[in-house]
């Protein structure tokens, strides 16, 4: 019965949860994955490593890792790379990419940056991690793969201590697998965002955000959050998804020389998702190599 229960469960979920891309609580420090105007945008090397799970204690749930690498390239050029591994029941799709972004100086106190990434998107569903009530194989019962192209643009802008960013990570609308008679389908996501950063004395500042998330068929989700900053060494935040869930955040820049920790909790605000248990864990490393000591850790900390 706890077999069939999961079952059942994966299959009314596919829809609601496979078309979409993972949400991130700590997007704020991960946004290169979502926008590749980022690449390279922050002094020095940076590689950045999110390991999240959702529906912790529940076999088979959605599990996200994504690892981002980037470097700027003389005074205008960023380059950088990105793969992210979704994984739900017997599904997994992991998506790699080239990015390239280029900056502009609008104003003296003005950037914008201007980004294009280049890869696809490789998708598994292997049938023999099903529980089978029988020894004698089935041969519907096999694994499926395929590989599908993409393109994804982006756009990121700072002024002073505000940023705005606007991004389709994937253009294109693909389908995950051609032998199977229903699938998800993988629709290109909008993204826009933007926050800012107002000191409140020598020691403390506020560092609100938002991020609206809009694909064809779902409703609006937005992301409304806040950080409290102690010398730009302690970050404590809060943020609210609309009608979805909320989130407690935690992060450390320069926790270690070149080191940042980060780490999220998620729980949803609908009740019936409540009674599911249904929370999320995220933890962020970022690695910084041949950045200055003081350099910072938000959106808005990009070379001027």
């Amino acid at each position: 019965m706890k077999n069939l229960l999961k079952t059942i469960f994966f299959l009314i979920s596919i829809n609601a949860v496979c078309q979409q891309e993972t949400y991130y609580s700590l997007y704020q420090y991960n946004m290169h994955v979502i926008n590749p105007a980022f690449a390279g945008t922050q002094d020095g090397d940076l590689i950045t490593i999110l390991n999240r799970n959702q529906w912790a204690g529940i076999e088979g749930a959605p599990k996200t890792l994504s690892m981002s690498y980037s470097r700027p390239m003389g005074n205008n050029v960023g380059l950088g790379a990105s793969i992210v591994s979704d994984k739900v029941f017997i599904e997994q799709q992991t998506f790699a990419y080239i990015d390239f972004s280029y900056k502009l100086q609008v104003e003296e106190n003005t950037t914008m940056f201007l980004g294009l990434k280049a890869g696809g998107s490789f998708y598994r569903a292997d049938a023999m991690d099903l529980n089978r009530y029988s020894d004698i194989p089935d041969p519907s019962q096999s694994a499926l793969s395929s590989f599908n192209p993409n393109i994804g643009i982006g756009a990121y802008a700072t002024r002073d201590n505000h940023w705005v960013s606007i991004s389709i990570p994937r253009l294109f609308n693909t389908k995950r697998s051609d032998d199977l008679a229903v699938t998800a389908k993988d629709r290109p996501h909008l993204y826009i965002g933007g926050g800012s950063e107002f000191p409140i004395n020598e020691d403390f500042s506020v560092k609100p955000s938002l991020m609206f998330r809009k694909v064809k068929g779902l409703p609006l989700s937005t992301d409304i959050t806040s950080f409290v900053s102690y010398q730009n060494k302690y970050d404590l935040g809060f943020s609210i998804r609309t009608k979805a869930a909320f989130s407690v955040m935690m992060f450390l820049p320069q926790i270690y020389e070149g080191f940042d920790l980060g780490y999220a909790y998620e729980s949803p605000t609908s009740s019936r998702l409540s009674e599911t248990g249904n929370k999320a864990h995220e933890i962020i490393l970022r690695i910084k190599l041949g950045s200055r000591p003081d350099s910072k850790s938000g959106p808005q900390s990009t070379q001027q």
